[in-house]
């Protein structure tokens, strides 16, 4: 989708299966969001829910024990407000390939 992080942060809440880059796109939007991870998927399940915790940014749901409009009502009443996510990683890398030249 075109501009995809616009229409990201434009959106009231969203609902995702929980890729990695898309609940990054709204954490960093602060955009409240639910994902639902697939069951057997490594990336979903362990390493983008480390990173949504670390940013307390979307809820994860399972769709086989849980409605969607439960789950969209919860985001929308939450007062929480996620971690801003850093913005500098491609200047910390350099500053790091620096150092070893």
């Amino acid at each position: 989708m075109h501009e995809l992080s616009r229409h990201l942060a434009a959106c009231d809440v969203a609902v995702t299966q929980g890729g990695l880059t898309t609940c990054m796109e709204l954490a960093a939007a602060q955009t409240p969001f639910l994902y639902a991870p697939l069951a057997r998927h490594f990336e979903q399940r362990l390493h983008v829910r480390h990173r949504r915790e670390r940013y307390g940014a979307g809820q994860a749901i399972d769709l086989a024990t849980e409605g969607i409009a439960a789950g969209i009502v919860g985001a929308l009443r939450s007062q929480g407000r996620p971690l801003d996510v850093e913005r500098d990683g491609a200047a910390r890398a350099a500053a790091m390939i620096g150092e070893l030249l």
